[in-house]
């Protein structure tokens, strides 16, 4: 791995047990926040304790990785800028 590019990164998601899906918790500087640095901040994201609820609430834990996908971007609409976020 290159010295510049950032390290992988443990994130943490809070996981509705229910519908296994994660749940995002809305805060004035990120709108909907879904990525946490730990299990704490997940659990406590929500002012009212919602995520504390551990029978309905897990945390999963992420290892996030950057891969490169494109040195040089000069025009989004020529790369697929629309579908940045999904894998071809």
């Amino acid at each position: 791995m290159d010295s510049v590019q950032p390290k992988p990164k443990n994130v943490f998601r809070i996981i509705d047990r229910e519908t296994k899906k994660a749940v995002g918790s809305y805060s004035r500087g990120y709108h909907n926040e879904v990525d946490f640095d730990s299990v704490a901040r997940a659990r406590t994201a929500n002012c009212h304790g919602m995520f504390e609820n551990d029978e309905k609430y897990a945390i999963a834990q992420y290892r996030v990785y950057y891969v490169l996908i494109n040195p040089d971007v000069k025009d989004a609409s020529k790369t697929g800028g629309e579908n940045r976020d999904q894998d071809n």
